[in-house]
């Protein structure tokens, strides 16, 4: 589960959320001065010329495995060895635009020909621990401030069924909102939580291990509901 982020000023990722780092072109030979290139070896050739032993060697300082009979020059490090693997080293056009590095009177363009869902946003090439960090920060990071994504809860969690059971509508067909990805508002919110509550008032009924199952989940329902409602965006089930 999970909030609508974007909505709301507050969310730290938003502004890379939302800006195109590189894009995604359907027609690369449009852009065949814009695409980016690929330095491919083939290695099959480099270990004819160069011997096994000196292309295994090359492979192991690189700490490379490749499966196939190819591997990126990016991947090689050493200089030497990338100087030695010249001659077998072929370019390869993609359909990868960096945006940077298009004319300002270009971007327009190429922004409107790319193929957005497949395209990256400067989030998107974010590191793990500055993405973790951000979110550490963030006021709509609910999920104990690891982010404004997480868990409903263990496989076959009770919940659903105790809302079923009591008679409450939201949690009841938590499985159908969740298919549907339909977007809960701030006013559902407040619905959650009362719902929440009313299982947390009911369960012990169920009995010590019931309630024990659904503390998680619970916790973080209510996280997110209050997100939801104090920072005035939308949530989901997924």
């Amino acid at each position: 589960m999970a909030v609508t982020e974007l909505e709301s000023e507050k969310a730290l990722c938003k502004t890379r959320k939302l800006t195109l780092s590189k894009v995604y072109v359907d027609d690369p030979a449009r852009w065949a001065d814009l695409v980016e290139v690929d330095r491919v070896v083939d290695l099959k050739a480099a270990s004819a010329k160069l011997g096994k032993e000196r292309m295994d060697a090359i492979l192991k300082k690189a700490r490379q495995e490749p499966e196939g009979d190819e591997i990126f020059l990016e991947k090689i490090k050493d200089e030497d060895d990338k100087k030695a693997l010249g001659p077998f080293v072929r370019s390869v056009k993609t359909n990868w635009v960096l945006l940077e590095k298009v004319p300002a009177d270009r971007k327009k363009d190429v922004i409107a020909a790319a193929n957005k869902p497949n395209s990256v946003t400067e989030w998107d090439l974010v590191e793990f621990d500055d993405m973790y960090a951000t979110c550490a920060r963030c006021g709509l990071s609910w999920d104990n401030k690891k982010g404004c994504v997480g868990n409903f809860g263990p496989s076959g969690s009770p919940v659903p069924d105790l809302a079923r059971k009591y008679k409450l509508q939201l949690l009841a067909k938590v499985e159908e909102l969740g298919e549907k990805k339909t977007v809960l508002t701030p006013k559902d919110a407040e619905r959650l939580l009362e719902e929440v509550k009313v299982i947390r008032e009911r369960s012990p009924a169920e009995g010590k291990m019931i309630v024990r199952r659904i503390e998680g989940t619970l916790t973080r329902l209510e996280a997110i509901a209050k997100c939801s409602k104090e920072c005035g965006v939308g949530f989901y089930f997924f």
